[in-house]
């Protein structure tokens, strides 16, 4: 059978529709894929943020934080106080040199100023409202190795 040009447009229109299906089922599970691999999974919503009165130069960052299952932060420190308080899920903090410590619904847990830590979830992920206090300025969190 010789190919016409009729014939052969209407076979690039039908392998084209087909390639677009199949981009269309596979985007979703692309896009996860690699969103996991950028370590972009946790969303973060900041739902104040504001200067402390009395105290010059220094604001409380409050921001509700959900982790996805199976995540794990970078370690990293703070140049100020952090407080969480888990809504649902559980996570645990893990802190250079000190025991994990687990915390689930409804438990709140302080971090000191300059402590290298790092936050992993479990099966459930978590959700958290975390507040912080710093030095306007400066960046909220360092990364370490």
């Amino acid at each position: 059978m010789i190919a016409t040009p009729r014939r052969s447009s209407r076979l690039i229109k039908q392998l084209l529709c087909c390639l677009s299906l199949l981009v269309l089922l596979l985007l979703p599970g692309l896009a996860q894929a690699e969103k996991h691999a950028a370590g972009v999974s946790v969303v973060a919503e900041n739902l104040l943020r504001g200067m402390i009165q009395g105290v010059e130069g220094r604001e409380i960052v409050v921001s509700r934080v959900s982790f996805p299952p199976h995540t794990q932060l970078p370690w990293h420190w703070h140049p100020g106080e952090e407080v969480f308080y888990v809504i649902e899920g559980s996570i645990t903090l893990k802190r250079r040199g000190q025991p994990d410590a687990l915390s689930g619904a409804g438990n709140a847990r302080k971090i000191a100023s300059e402590v290298v830590h790092t936050g992993q979830t479990g099966e459930a992920g978590a959700e958290l409202v975390i507040f912080r206090v710093h030095t306007v300025g400066e960046p909220e969190r360092y990364l370490v190795e």
